[in-house]
């Protein structure tokens, strides 16, 4: 349970940012406090990673207005890229995954939304064509533009690369099809009411992928301790890293299971949270010590 007297660890070396309803707020923009504020811990040696559902494009519009680039866990925790975009690693589902998942859906009319890691160039995402879309859906596709395709048979387009599968659309339909997927016990989901697109989403992800388990390997290959990590966000796919992390923060909107799961709960997306938990890690007197001694 959050604890406003749980102070953060001494040695903490790494900060882990969620992206929607944490970095930005509901205007998807970071504040300029917010700004200062990773700036500030960038200058003062304390490594930042953000860890999004965002597809990669769409988070580097997050780093634009932070001012410099950042490593980042994309795609609730399917891909990781370092700061200069390199794809350090991936977790694509097989095609047959792929296929099985387009046939549950549209049994039930629902369009998927296939992302992918366009590094390697192609459309970040391709949505089925087969069924007809709603109105999310067709939303999506328009904000999207030319980062996006539409493929009547996207299974058999050859795609190995497909990271997170995607449906915009009513709650209870989705929940429906949320059951469909998770009958076979190989996927992961998450459904939210979408922040930017009208609706609700589903997101379905393979079954041992998360933001936690990729920030970690993110460590791992940067050379950070575990140990050392700050994981901060608001909804339920950031419980598995505020739940891990040797600090887990809960934003001050978060979703009430995530609060309950925290050590510390800081100010909301629309007051500078972010910014009030970068100065809580930074301000200690024992660090101000290091660092005067270092």
């Amino acid at each position: 349970m959050a604890d406003a007297s749980h102070t953060p660890p001494t040695r903490i070396s790494l900060l882990a940012l969620d992206v929607d309803g944490t970095l930005v707020t509901d205007a998807n923009e970071v504040s300029p406090e917010t700004r200062v504020a990773v700036q500030r811990a960038e200058r003062e040696g304390l490594a930042i990673v953000l860890a999004t559902g965002r597809r990669y494009r769409t988070t580097r519009s997050a780093m634009g207005q932070l001012g410099f680039r950042l490593p980042a866990v994309c795609l609730g925790g399917a891909l990781v890229k370092s700061a200069s975009g390199e794809t350090l690693h991936s977790e694509p589902f097989s095609r047959s995954q792929v296929k099985r998942l387009l046939g549950l859906a549209r049994r039930r009319g629902q369009a998927l939304i296939l992302q992918r890691d366009s590094g390697g160039g192609g459309p970040d995402f391709v949505i089925d064509a087969n069924p007809s879309w709603n109105g999310p859906t067709r939303y999506y596709a328009e904000v999207g533009g030319d980062s996006g395709a539409k493929n009547s048979a996207p299974e058999r387009t050859g795609f190995d690369d497909i990271l997170v599968v995607g449906t915009f659309g009513d709650e209870d339909e989705l929940r429906e099809l949320e059951r469909d997927f998770a009958a076979s016990g190989e996927f992961a989901t998450v459904l939210v009411e979408s922040k930017r697109t009208p609706g609700f989403y589903l997101e379905t992800i393979l079954g041992h992928v998360d933001k936690w388990a990729s920030v970690r390997r993110f460590a791992a290959l940067a050379g950070f301790d575990e140990g050392g990590i700050c994981a901060v966000g608001d909804a339920a796919n950031d419980l598995p890293m505020i739940r891990g992390a040797a600090y887990g923060v809960a934003m001050g909107n978060a979703d009430p299971v995530v609060k309950q799961a925290a050590d510390w709960i800081t100010g909301s997306n629309e007051d500078n949270g972010v910014a009030a938990l970068v100065d809580r890690l930074l301000d200690r007197p024992e660090r101000r010590r290091s660092a005067r001694t270092s």
